[in-house]
């Protein structure tokens, strides 16, 4: 999603640089799960806050996030080799 969101934002930008701002913002979030600010804490106890931000830690995460991203961009590159393919041919 976080990837999706980046291409969005930036459409014009290399499936590289957008892999590497959703996997970097996905791990900011994640480590940002240890600062335990009163008011971060107030944000994520909301159902919008705690679906975005999340509550605890979970290493696990890191490397689903960095799967997620490389799926996203795997998919990426197979989409726009086929339209170029598509707009090539007579």
């Amino acid at each position: 999603m976080v990837f999706f969101l980046w291409g969005l934002v930036l459409p014009k930008a290399s499936i590289a640089r957008v892999a590497a701002l959703a996997l970097a913002t996905s791990w900011i979030v994640e480590f940002a799960q240890f600062i335990q600010a009163p008011w971060l804490v107030a944000l994520r106890s909301t159902t919008i806050g705690h679906l975005i931000l999340g509550s605890t830690f979970h290493a696990p995460d890191l490397v689903a996030y960095t799967v997620g991203v490389g799926l996203g961009a795997g998919l990426e590159r197979a989409l726009r080799g086929k339209i170029q393919k598509e707009t090539k041919q007579p």
